[in-house]
């Protein structure tokens, strides 16, 4: 039941926007969602869902997703539409391992929440991660760090794939 329900809800949002056709007309050639307003939809919308690690079982499996949302309110584009920047929030089904380390002190911190400035050629088709933001309790900021700026391009079904039609062109 919980299935069917999840799959109206996909239907129902993918028909939201979604120009009329006049009859006898050919399909509008397009693949992209068009939505009408963003203004009453939350923040962060999910995108995608991700394995983080392999189960012996299936409810282990169910266990290890974790999801991946975007904030459509952070997306900004150049007034050229050349380069896009998009804030992407990634919640791990199971604890990761982030490692700090100064001149004396070592510091190994578990988290399960993560977000990522991405910043987009759209032109090119490449992206850099701008900063990776830690979060810990209450989504605080636990640490953080802006990754060496080189571009590269998105790979197979990546979330880096996933949004970055979503930062370019909003759809």
């Amino acid at each position: 039941m919980l299935k069917l329900a999840a799959l109206f809800a996909i239907f129902t949002l993918a028909a939201c926007g979604q120009q009329q056709q006049a009859p006898g007309e050919p399909p509008a050639e397009t693949d992209a969602i068009i939505l009408g307003s963003t203004q009453n939809l939350p923040d962060w919308l999910l995108v995608a869902r991700q394995r983080d690690c392999r189960g012996e079982t299936p409810e282990d499996d169910r266990a290890c997703l974790g999801e991946v949302h975007f904030n459509q309110r952070t997306i900004t584009r150049s007034a050229d539409g050349a380069t896009a920047d998009i804030w992407v929030q990634v919640r791990h089904g199971q604890p990761q391992l982030y490692e700090i380390e100064d001149a004396t002190t070592e510091t190994t911190i578990r988290y399960t929440l993560q977000r990522l400035h991405y910043r987009f050629n759209c032109t090119e088709q490449e992206f850099v991660v701008v900063e990776r933001q830690i979060m810990g309790a209450g989504e605080t900021v636990v640490a953080r760090d802006e990754p060496t700026q080189i571009y590269r391009a998105p790979v197979g079904r990546s979330i880096t794939a996933i949004v970055l039609p979503i930062a370019c062109r909003g759809g």
